[in-house]
């Protein structure tokens, strides 16, 4: 007689239907955390971009008198590809002058179509809308774009809702004339979106284009997990916070901070006069 080995036990069907039964459940059950892991892993590297621009910042501080670079880059130029003599300051804009010292390209020196998308240039879940939907002065998808900004204000050298009574602040920030350095903003995530910001809908045609803004940029749109309006921000002083009380929809304007606001204004001399 032929010698047979022991018989191999096989699946019934219904054994099958249990074990894929099961597998289907625990994939159900570790797939959103995993989404969730991924999504908070993405968030930590958005914030960490902008404390590595925290740290570039005073870094250029440390070589120049305690002195910060400038908010506007040649895009506030009639022709963004030339340097503007009457606007000298905007060819020391952080975007140009920091991310030497980090050992990475300024950004002037990227052309037009291949403008940097990562690294500390963009929050990953940030993601720029098409071109037909911002203005027609403004193409991200060849110019660029920011989904971080220097707060302007830093700067108040130029007029927009700066009243008579009171002088333009100088072009460059001297640090140790900042009198509130842990209140006041130096960077904020801002919107992509021109049919959102601080927000409100519509009247931000160009979401994206400038490295520089204020509060109607303030970014919803970043796609983070926690609810509500809210941004990561870092303070001159170059400590970040996640924050959701920055949007006033009292105000005519919500544009122009109140005066006396030392979140954006870096000066105590800005609230000798406030109505």
């Amino acid at each position: 007689m032929p010698a047979h080995g022991p018989a191999r036990a096989a699946f019934t069907l219904i054994e099958l239907l249990v074990v894929v039964a099961i597998m289907a459940l625990l994939l159900s059950i570790l797939l959103p955390s995993l989404a969730r892991a991924k999504s908070q892993a993405r968030e930590v590297a958005c914030a960490t971009s902008l404390r590595t621009w925290g740290q570039g910042f005073h870094l250029y501080a440390n070589d120049y008198g305690g002195i910060l670079p400038h908010a506007d880059d040649r895009s506030r130029h009639k022709d963004p590809n030339l340097p503007d003599p009457e606007h000298p300051e905007h060819e020391s804009c952080y975007i140009d002058v920091v991310p030497p010292l980090l050992h990475i390209r300024a950004w002037r020196d990227f052309s037009k179509g291949s403008k940097p998308t990562n690294g500390i240039w963009q929050c990953l879940d940030a993601k720029p809308l098409a071109d037909s939907v911002h203005g027609s002065n403004y193409k991200p998808s060849l110019e660029g774009y920011h989904s971080y900004a220097m707060n302007s204000y830093l700067e108040y050298d130029f007029e927009f809702g700066r009243p008579d009574d009171v002088p333009p602040f100088p072009s460059f920030l001297k640090l140790d004339l900042c009198q509130a350095s842990g209140k006041t903003l130096l960077m904020f995530e801002q919107t992509l979106d021109p049919t959102q910001g601080s927000g409100q809908t519509g009247g931000h045609r160009e979401a994206g284009r400038f490295p520089a803004e204020d509060a109607r940029a303030l970014s919803e749109r970043h796609a983070h997990g926690r609810s509500g309006l809210g941004a990561n921000v870092i303070m001159i002083d170059g400590h970040l916070e996640w924050r959701s009380d920055l949007w006033d929809e009292t105000l005519g304007s919500p544009r122009i901070p109140r005066r006396g606001d030392l979140t954006w204004y870096p000066y105590w001399h800005w609230k000798l006069t406030d109505d």
